[in-house]
């Protein structure tokens, strides 16, 4: 029996966890702090929860917090205890969490349901280079084509790219050619072969979303898929995360209604830190009534095979979660988390690149 591996930790010396902490974070809590004309108990509590992150233990949120219950069932004795020595994945969740409760976002009062990051999605969104990079929409084809599908999949996998949060830690290189390391779209292809519900668990707004809605709308066009659902996340999550707002953004950027073939659903689970080993019966229940679960991110996918300190040639369907229906991941490798590759493959990245799995500039289309 293969050996699970160890989780990855805050505060362990060298690696990328500890970058996001000591590096993305005090940029993002200076950005957030500056998006907005938050009060000074607001901005002081933003100070507040940077430095605690940094050296100090993990607080517990506020006997008036709306979800405490949920925490404290999540908590899996990390309350308490120093940020450095928590799970990676449970720390960035929380900590993402706890940005919402400094600036007020569900306490009554003009604060109440204010995205701290809309300001920046915003911006992404009256980018006048979007126009230039979605024109090959328009040359898509009418019909079911190997050459379409890979053109919708691999603007969906590239589009994950673009994070703000990411973006704060890896500048982007725009004149890098993009790489596809594993590409399993022929596997989409057959699970497709008879029309059906298709789920799409989306990642973040802005360039990824839209081109997530172009490749739901085109599965229905093609009759490909006779439904889509696109899951999002129920609350502002990771800078960029798409909530449902967002997804309406997104049709307007594009010139497109609401496609009533389109349901945009959330859970709480989108927001937990945890891993989709710990799926709840209800979404899991959901996600088995398609034909086939599209899980896109970096994110989902640490969250689909663990957080963990994988060998890179592990295969992707032993470290990844069984959800009882067909799942392919299409994701641009942004953290330290990778299976699924082959050996040759490994190295070859070692050597040519030290920062493959978190320069953003490689993707992965993978199934199970």
């Amino acid at each position: 029996m293969r050996t699970t591996p160890p989780e990855l930790l805050v505060g362990t010396p060298g690696r990328y966890a500890r970058e996001v902490f000591h590096n993305r974070h005090p940029t993002l809590i200076e950005r957030v702090g500056a998006a907005h004309p938050y009060a000074a108990a607001q901005r002081a509590a933003l100070g507040a929860l940077l430095d605690e992150s940094l050296t100090g233990v993990i607080g517990r949120l506020p006997d008036d917090a709306p979800d405490l219950a949920d925490w404290d069932a999540w908590d899996r004795g990390h309350f308490g205890r120093p940020w450095a020595d928590a799970p990676f994945l449970w720390a960035e969740s929380y900590f993402y969490r706890r940005i919402l409760d400094a600036v007020d976002y569900f306490r009554p009062g003009p604060w109440q349901g204010v995205d701290p990051f809309r300001p920046m999605k915003d911006a992404e969104l009256v980018d006048p280079d979007l126009d230039r990079d979605f024109a090959w929409v328009a040359d898509l084809p009418a019909e079911p084509t190997d050459a379409g599908l890979a053109t919708v999949v691999q603007a969906a996998v590239f589009g994950n790219r673009v994070d703000l949060s990411f973006r704060m830690q890896e500048p982007l290189d725009p004149t890098a050619p993009d790489e596809l390391l594993v590409d399993r779209t022929a596997f989409l292809a057959d699970a497709l072969a008879e029309p059906g519900p298709v789920c799409i668990v989306a990642d973040n707004g802005g360039r990824e979303i839209m081109a997530d809605l172009v490749l739901a709308g085109w599965l229905l066009d093609t009759g490909l898929a006779d439904r889509v659902t696109l899951h999002v996340k129920p609350a502002p999550y990771y800078v960029s995360d798409a909530v449902a707002s967002d997804v309406d953004a997104a049709r307007a950027r594009l010139g497109r209604a609401a496609d009533p073939r389109i349901a945009v659903r959330t859970h709480a689970f989108w927001c937990a830190p945890l891993d989709f080993h710990d799926l709840p019966a209800d979404l899991g229940a959901d996600l088995r009534g398609h034909r086939v679960v599209v899980v896109k991110g970096d994110l989902n996918y640490r969250r689909l095979v663990g957080d963990r300190d994988w060998d890179p040639a592990t295969p992707f369907a032993d470290a990844a979660a069984d959800l009882g229906v067909p799942v392919v991941a299409l994701r641009t490798c942004k953290s330290e988390v990778v299976v699924g590759l082959d050996r040759a493959t490994v190295e070859r990245m070692d050597a040519a690149e030290p920062r493959w799995r978190v320069s953003g500039r490689h993707g992965l289309v993978q199934a199970r």
